[in-house]
């Protein structure tokens, strides 16, 4: 499916995700539909969304109500009872990712300090942008005190082409020498990404202290990288 900019905050979103991402990331904005799908595109995302679907009995549908209302009950359950979520004031998904440069990372074991949590693309302009005019600054000045991830978000393509050569070459022609995480579609799903850049700044319990969707300024993520590092 192609990708198109939100005509909010300029950045690329997968077509069948844009009226979502406007919903979820600008609440506010009020968009005629036109302006955000033509349509065309409508056409298109209905046609890829549509599929045939087997026929249930009334015993079948009686169960997978069952299990639907079970399931329910026991997610609220765990998340009422563990606070884990990428709201403000939540504790960020855990995860273990594979590095660029073969290594493991775990986000759990960077608790002691905030954590620059960056989901990005190596082809997307607006991450470009980030990585060469305003993470590599940010890196200089926090970087003693604040631990830098990024993650590479490469939306379904068959083959994948973020590859662990090409994220590296990327790091190298712009500077960025944190650790990197090959893409991981469970990790962009945990994290509701459906568009690039996506920062989440966590302070040292891994709280969720601010998110940041599209391009963001060097002002903007120092101040709340400052204030991560007093909570």
């Amino acid at each position: 499916m192609a990708m198109k900019k939100c005509p909010v905050c300029g950045v690329s979103v997968k077509v069948e995700n844009l009226e979502r991402h406007v919903g979820n990331q600008h609440p506010r904005e009020r968009l005629e539909p036109e302006q955000l799908l033509t349509t065309e595109e409508r056409q298109e995302v209905r046609r890829a969304t549509t599929t045939s679907r087997p026929s249930m009995t009334r015993r079948g549908k009686l169960i997978a109500v069952a299990v639907a209302v079970i399931l329910v009950v026991v997610v609220v359950a765990l998340a009422f009872r563990s606070n884990v979520g990428i709201g403000v004031g939540q504790v960020a998904p855990d995860f273990t990712a594979t590095t660029s440069d073969g290594a493991t990372v775990h986000l759990n074991a960077l608790r002691g300090q905030p954590v620059l949590l960056a989901f990005m693309d190596i082809d997307c302009p607006h991450c470009i942008n980030e990585a060469r005019d305003v993470l590599p600054y940010l890196y200089q000045n926090y970087s003693a005190r604040v631990t830098f991830l990024s993650v590479d978000v490469d939306f379904p393509s068959l083959p994948p082409t973020d590859t662990r050569d090409r994220i590296n070459a990327f790091r190298t022609q712009y500077q960025n020498t944190w650790t990197f995480a090959l893409p991981d579609p469970l990790i962009t799903q945990a994290y509701g990404v459906s568009g690039t850049p996506t920062i989440y700044v966590l302070d040292k319990n891994g709280v969720v202290v601010q998110q940041f969707a599209g391009e963001s300024s060097y002002a903007d993520l120092s101040v709340a990288l400052n204030r991560s590092l007093q909570a």
